[in-house]
């Protein structure tokens, strides 16, 4: 990676740290499918997360973080620091036979477990990985000295033994072996546990470590621990419709949107509170408990994590970025996949969250998981770093995935080879975030604007900007500045904006080998299509037998 020109103040800061025991150590924790606003730092009151407080409290939170809508896509480029296609996961984990689209990382996209571990790192992972079914493509085959977690991207939270119910069978792997919960455990505990374990292991060692925690909560199924879910009885009874319009009021007070911000439209397809049925609403209740239930746990896990930070004495010396993999769940009703007489929250169920309660998780902001509004691509980000970053501060951010990569690199004065491996990698798009968390800068600057691409929807952001296009190729405009809600489609009003920002996606979308969606045959199919699509590199058309 070329050496990034800091400031003085970052220099300076960079040679204290220097200066210490060892190297930062680096702490990545991300959650799954939560709402911008499902946490206290960012607007969320009902549920507690004192930990996640105490780190924005004692860090630095951007109002404007993105990611990339969706699991592995997201996970793909956090993982290499590319955009998901150019690390392979232009779709999901299905092979649709084009390189852009294989469904695993490629070899030109280094893991940060690669880099890292050339620098000097210990590298470890506890969680859900999702970008790399076989065994050549998982974790300790990418750099990671040490795994734990799950391979695909879903997972029941508890192993039951019930022929009625084999979808929650929960298979895991542990350094390359398989690996199962014992009866009782909690999925979001054990990873903490096997978390920890790695960092035990650290005692010894004179090196510093990478630890990479993905929880895989609040991703469904709905399951949490009885005396997690028995904190939050009652606690929803407000109903979805008032508890959107708090948390844009405590998001207000949090300083992580403007005083002007406004609510979204309210979603159609979403039955006000006040005419359901009493049975329904505790129905209803019910769910948004047990989700809150699974959000608290991994606040708490966190606590386990910083405490264990404290007994090694590296908590003045380790680095922790927390954000989520994109917005919460959208679909419709009550969906579930449970077999036999099981409730919501009870192993063994598999409820599946929807948007009834997750246009409140997103609040302010619009739609849901999977799509390029805001609602779906925003997430929090808190950075903590003690006696480094500033503490209390709200920055504008306006950062990606691809930012933070870089971020890892240059705190822990990491060379991005060229080569590896035989290979040649492919150069790093995203910008270090040192010049905001330490230099005092308020938002990332960039040449080139930040551009999506998911299953046929598109966005582009630069400035205060934002083209979308999600229906039907329909241009849409947002001035994101004083419309991040995105109510108001300005594209008529401002033509050449359109013109231009469609120019940027373009020219993106080549560069990062993004093809038109509707040209690959059958994505939501089979999980191999390589012989259905022929590629015509020389044009880049592709065309369907």
């Amino acid at each position: 990676m070329k050496k990034i020109s800091l400031p003085v103040a970052i220099l300076a800061s960079a040679t204290a740290v220097a200066a210490e025991q060892q190297k930062p150590n680096i702490i990545m924790v991300m959650v799954d499918d939560m709402g911008f606003s499902d946490i206290q730092p960012y607007g969320g009151y009902e549920i507690e997360t004192p930990n996640l407080t105490r780190l924005a409290n004692e860090g630095t939170r951007f109002c404007q973080f993105y990611n990339n809508g969706i699991s592995a896509p997201t996970r793909a480029s956090l993982i290499t620091g590319q955009y998901q296609h150019k690390a392979g996961l232009g779709f999901f984990n299905n092979n649709l036979g084009l390189a852009a689209y294989q469904g695993f990382l490629n070899k030109e996209s280094l893991t940060f477990a690669e880099v890292l571990k050339r620098a000097g790192y210990t590298t470890l992972m506890s969680g859900k990985w999702h970008v790399g079914d076989d065994r050549d493509q998982w974790p300790n085959q990418r750099g990671f000295d040490h795994f734990f977690g799950f391979i695909g991207g879903a997972s029941s939270y508890y192993e039951v033994d019930d022929n009625r119910n084999s979808v929650t069978s929960v298979r895991f792997i542990k350094d390359n072996e398989e690996y199962h919960l014992k009866d009782g455990e909690y999925l979001t505990d054990v990873i903490t546990d096997n978390a920890i374990e790695f960092l035990d292991g650290q005692k010894n060692e004179k090196k510093p470590f990478f630890l990479y925690l993905a929880f895989n909560a609040p991703h469904w199924p709905l399951q949490a621990k009885k005396e997690d879910i028995a904190k939050y009885k009652g606690k929803f009874s407000i109903g979805w419709d008032s508890l959107r319009q708090v948390r844009l009021q405590n998001a207000i007070k949090q300083g992580v949107v403007p005083v002007s911000q406004q609510l979204a439209k309210h979603d159609d397809e979403i039955p006000l509170w006040r005419t359901l049925p009493y049975d329904e609403q505790k129905y209803w209740e019910r769910r948004q408990e047990v989700y809150a239930a699974m959000i608290d746990r991994v606040d708490q896990e966190i606590g386990r994590v910083l405490r264990k930070l404290k007994q090694m004495k590296q908590d003045k010396n380790t680095l922790i970025i927390f954000i989520s993999d994109n917005g919460a769940e959208g679909g419709r009703g009550a969906v579930s996949r449970s077999r036999g007489n099981y409730s919501v929250g009870d192993p063994g169920s598999y409820e599946v969250q929807n948007k009834y309660w997750s246009q409140t998780g997103n609040a302010p902001f619009r739609e849901y998981k999977g799509i390029c509004y805001e609602g779906g691509i925003s997430a929090p980000l808190i950075a903590w770093f003690p006696g480094k970053i500033k503490k209390g501060r709200i920055v504008k951010g306006v950062g990606h995935l691809i930012d933070l990569a870089p971020t890892f690199y240059d705190l822990a004065g990491a060379e991005y080879p060229t080569e590896y491996n035989g290979v040649k990698t492919n150069a790093l798009p995203g910008k270090s975030l040192l010049p905001i968390l330490f230099g005092g800068k308020e938002e990332v600057e960039r040449e080139k604007p930040l551009c999506w691409e998911r299953a046929g929807n598109k966005a582009v952001r630069l400035g205060k900007w934002k083209y979308v296009s999600v229906k039907d190729g329909v241009d849409e405009l947002y001035d994101i500045e004083n419309d991040r809600s995105e109510r108001f489609d300005v594209a008529a009003e401002h033509p050449d904006i359109v013109d231009k920002l469609k120019k940027h996606y373009t020219e993106w979308a080549e560069a990062n080998d993004v093809v038109d969606f509707k040209l690959l045959r059958n994505p939501w199919g089979a999980a191999d299509n390589r012989k259905n699509n022929v590629v015509n590199r020389k044009n880049g058309e592709v065309r369907t037998r």
